[in-house]
């Protein structure tokens, strides 16, 4: 899913976005594949400071960035991470381009968990429904660029004890 304005442009089998024309906007897309419940984990590295999180399909995603306004998405930058468009976490470590950014979320509970090359650097309880369909979101703006690891051919870093990854044969599916 990606947004209708500027639209990232997606490579390596759709799992690099990367924000080309309009390179003064925002780039928002979201994964192919979501989930209601269960415990997930996918990986990012990033090129840029974009955003990553998560986001029910319910919210509008022609938008001018992720979790803009009362969005009731979680997304994460700079350190800091935003629920519903209000900061709930500030001042963490912030990843580094090349960094392998871990991110665990527990969608029974709401709970999201961000690793930094496999070491836990901060989390949130959010109280995002367990009855909503969600999925991994990102924005990217200008030059930047985010590439995921659904983990097909494993991850680099070993997920959190009871967490797997976003594929269809642990569950998750197209909405």
């Amino acid at each position: 899913d990606t947004k209708d304005g500027y639209v990232p442009t997606l490579s390596n089998n759709d799992l690099t976005a990367t924000a080309t024309g309009g390179a003064n906007n925002w780039h928002h897309g979201r994964s192919t594949l979501g989930f209601t419940t269960g415990k997930w984990y996918w990986e990012v590295t990033a090129s840029g400071n974009a955003m990553i999180g998560i986001e029910p399909t319910s919210e509008d995603i022609d938008r001018q960035y992720f979790n803009e306004g009362t969005s009731a998405g979680l997304a994460s930058r700079d350190g800091w991470l935003s629920f519903g468009g209000t900061d709930v976490v500030t001042g963490q470590t912030d990843w580094s381009d090349g960094d392998t950014i871990g991110v665990a979320f527990n969608a029974n509970d709401g709970y999201i968990y961000f690793y930094i090359n496999g070491s836990l650097s901060y989390s949130y309880d959010s109280t995002m429904s367990n009855s909503v369909f969600k999925k991994p979101a990102y924005s990217v703006y200008g030059g930047w660029t985010l590439t995921f690891n659904f983990g097909d051919a494993g991850f680099d870093e070993t997920p959190p004890t009871g967490y797997q990854a976003v594929a269809t044969q642990n569950g998750a599916r197209e909405s």
